[in-house]
């Protein structure tokens, strides 16, 4: 098991996961936010829950154009309201985000990668169903580990590497676990690791991580990439 399988095993109760394995899991937090946000509501009290479990591990980013009763509802239940981007929110709170699985319904969440975090997208649906239950039902995906070595020239800022990582692997990370490591990503400061983690996004990768010490364990595949 990698660093991202060994995690997730843990939450699941596990003792160890395999790509393909389907599990039902309790993350460490969950985050509702993005134009979605009100489907998840609506699919809780479409499914008849009345309450929620573990709401302390729940928020919600209120950005000042959401309907008053969900907003009666978050505070009502306990549902911190925040109204900064999850990271942010995290470092200014001192929240570990090393190793923290997120469950989220905005695929902008895929860059708290970025900081160690793994951040994991689920449908609105599950969503409300892990409001209720506290756990959503997630298959292992293949892993693949990129390494990426070499001096960090002027050149090579983390947009610079999003833009060539884009380019290299076009569409052939979707549905994949990635774990970005290699000596270039121990001399990435936090600015650039945020926006090199744009690439989880954008690659359409399921779940993915920056582990500059590497995957900590088995992977599926591993490219290496010298600058």
């Amino acid at each position: 098991m990698n660093i991202i399988e060994k995690r997730l095993a843990e939450l699941a109760n596990l003792p160890s996961v395999t790509p393909g394995d389907q599990i039902e899991l309790t993350p460490d937090w969950k985050l509702i936010s993005g134009k979605n946000s009100q489907s998840v509501f609506k699919a809780f009290w479409g499914r008849g829950y009345k309450k929620m479990t573990n709401p302390a591990k729940t928020f919600f980013s209120a950005t000042g154009t959401e309907e008053e009763t969900i907003l009666k509802f978050c505070k009502e239940n306990g549902i911190k309201l925040i109204d900064c981007e999850p990271e942010d929110y995290f470092r200014k709170e001192g929240i570990k985000q090393n190793g923290t699985v997120l469950a989220g319904i905005d695929q902008q969440i895929k860059c708290m990668g970025g900081n160690g975090a793994i951040p994991i997208v689920i449908s609105p649906a599950a969503m409300a169903d892990c409001l209720a239950t506290s756990s959503f039902s997630l298959v292992i995906p293949d892993t693949m580990y990129i390494e990426i070595n070499g001096p960090l020239g002027k050149q090579y800022t983390g947009e610079t590497l999003c833009s060539y990582l884009l380019d290299s692997f076009n569409d052939s990370l979707i549905g994949a676990a990635v774990i970005l490591g290699g000596v270039v990503l121990k001399q990435l400061n936090n600015q650039d690791r945020k926006k090199l983690s744009n690439f989880f996004q954008l690659s359409g990768a399921a779940v993915g991580l920056i582990s500059a010490d590497g995957p900590l364990g088995q992977v599926e595949s591993v490219i290496k990439i010298k600058l």
